[in-house]
């Protein structure tokens, strides 16, 4: 129960409902400005392009979510009323379980059940609770549509005819084939047992985790064994995609780019074209202007 002493003792910190209105409708503009689309400006090869940076989008949107729920579900500074006709000034912190947490302007914490309020007071922490759930739950599900975006992307073309629905990634997992849309890709045929490819791969690795933004590998292996395959890639800390062990579709790129010899990198364009069989070639003598020189060719 409230004492009645805590009223004398807590200064009035209300920033009045006149500035509690303007300070929201300030934070809902915030919010809604959050919300416009902006272009991406023509990049450094001079192509312009009118695709939209959905992830920063997406964080930004997440942000202002969470400003926008933090002002609208915060509670501020209020006069409570217990049941016996004691007040108190104080801001409600949190509710759970029919259970107030209240917090007074010097600092000090209240717990008490919700029925020792009068039911004014119990019908504003009821919806209070209410506006923090829905706003938590808007959150939550714009984060998860920001986790999903590289699966929006659909594979099109020539190259979602090269390749199975699922890949692996570098634990073994399946990933679908869709994170390859809009990159231009490497079929790397190689294996660990060969002195070639494990001197070429460090190489490959590193040009790789520099430009994974615009380009994407995916290995083609000829280990002797699927554990061999996914060592190979453990070890030479690959990031990268791949193919099953000599599955179906190994089988399949092998023979439709004639490769006889490895390690052999096959550059495509993201619609499955063929840029160039000398990928090794190019990223050994031109590292920092392979990727260019590829998509100039797209």
């Amino acid at each position: 129960m409230l004492k009645k002493d805590e009223h004398t003792s807590v200064k009035k910190e209300c920033l009045g409902q006149e500035k509690k209105a303007n300070a929201l409708h300030s934070q809902d503009q915030h919010f809604k400005g959050c919300l416009k689309y902006s272009p991406i400006p023509s990049n450094k090869k001079g192509r312009t392009t009118n695709i939209y940076n959905k992830e920063l989008i997406m964080k930004k949107l997440i942000f202002c979510l969470f400003v926008y729920a933090t002002v609208c579900t915060a509670a501020e500074m209020r006069t409570w009323t217990s049941t016996s006709g004691t007040s108190l000034e104080a801001e409600l912190m949190e509710y759970a379980n029919r259970t107030v947490v209240l917090k007074t302007a010097a600092g000090r914490k209240l717990t008490l059940p919700l029925a020792k309020l009068v039911p004014e007071d119990q019908v504003h922490i009821t919806n209070w609770a209410q506006g923090q759930e829905k706003v938590q739950a808007k959150t939550q599900s714009v984060s998860n549509s920001a986790t999903d975006t590289d699966d929006q992307a659909t594979l099109k073309g020539g190259l979602a005819d090269l390749l199975p629905e699922n890949l692996l990634d570098s634990r073994g997992k399946e990933v679908s084939r869709n994170k390859l849309a809009g990159k231009t890709v490497g079929f790397y045929f190689s294996a660990h047992w060969c002195p070639p490819c494990r001197t070429f791969t460090p190489n490959l690795v590193k040009f790789r985790d520099d430009n994974k933004d615009d380009f994407e590998i995916v290995f083609v292996s000829s280990d002797k064994s699927p554990q061999a395959q996914m060592d190979y890639m453990k070890e030479t800390n690959m990031k990268w995609l791949t193919l099953p062990h000599r599955g179906k579709a190994a089988n399949s790129l092998a023979s439709k780019y004639g490769v006889r010899g490895i390690p052999a990198l096959i550059i495509v364009s993201p619609n499955g074209e063929t840029i160039t069989k000398n990928g090794r070639g190019d990223v050994s003598g031109n590292p920092k202007g392979a990727l260019a020189s590829w998509e100039k060719s797209i």
